[in-house]
């Protein structure tokens, strides 16, 4: 969605999350493709150094050896997310990405991004949105958990530790969505709490299905109840404050 904005229609967007590793790579990214891509090029893509990457990351997370180079940081982010099952932080390697032409692909990608009309930052939005009161805002937040909600665990930045995920003020952000000057798009997942709370709006439905769990075939607890099979398909929602 920013990227098509901002290289796409040529549209000034600043982007801002909460999670500072991603938003280092977001920052670098943009302003080092070049630097980054060459970091990238000494990893090989394999197992064994999906570990070793992954443990540096995580000392890095747990604050046990801080990765003080931001670039290197950025480097080890991208490596483990985009080789990974999911994709996900921290999460664990995929014999589809774990592959070295197509992990060459990658860094070429990294290598040939250039982005323009985009600033990213670290924030969250209970300080930006006072800050811009008036701009359009597409806000992307973490599923709602409660009610009827088809999603029963937090899974950002990881289902181990969503700590971003669980501690989600979603009152705060409807509050001051319902007072914001100017227009926004939502994305949301589908459940009664989240339609009811912004019911004067408009909703469109949207709809794909996930294909990262489709080897998967085992039927846990919550799909025996609610009588599905192993193909997950999606629950979200798109709510404007605005007329199409």
């Amino acid at each position: 969605m920013e990227i098509a904005c901002s290289s796409g229609a040529k549209i000034k967007v600043i982007g801002f999350d909460i999670f500072d590793i991603l938003v280092n790579y977001w920052k670098i990214q943009i302003s080092k493709p070049e630097e980054l891509a060459k970091i990238l090029s000494n990893f090989t893509a394999t197992k064994e150094s999906f570990k070793e990457i992954k443990e540096v990351l995580k000392n890095h997370w747990k604050k046990i050896k801080m990765i003080e180079n931001k670039i290197e940081l950025a480097a080890h982010y991208y490596f483990n997310h985009n080789t990974s099952y999911g994709p996900g932080f921290l999460s664990w390697p995929s014999s589809v990405y774990v592959q070295e032409k197509r992990y060459k692909s990658m860094v070429e990608k990294v290598r040939k991004t250039k982005l323009e009309n985009l600033e990213v930052n670290c924030d969250s939005f209970e300080n930006v949105f006072p800050k811009y009161e008036n701009d359009f805002f597409y806000c992307d937040p973490p599923y709602f958990l409660e009610g009827d909600s088809k999603m029963f665990k937090g899974i950002y930045p990881q289902r181990n530790f969503p700590i971003h995920h669980n501690n989600f003020n979603h009152k705060k952000l409807r509050n001051l969505l319902l007072n914001h000057k100017g227009k926004f798009i939502l994305s949301y997942n589908d459940c009664s709490t989240i339609r009811e709370w912004y019911k004067d709006f408009n909703f469109i439905d949207v709809s794909w299905q996930y294909t990262m769990g489709q080897g998967e075939t085992r039927i846990g607890k919550n799909r025996i109840n609610n009588n599905v099979n192993h193909v997950k398909k999606s629950h979200e929602i798109l709510i404007l404050n605005y007329k199409l």
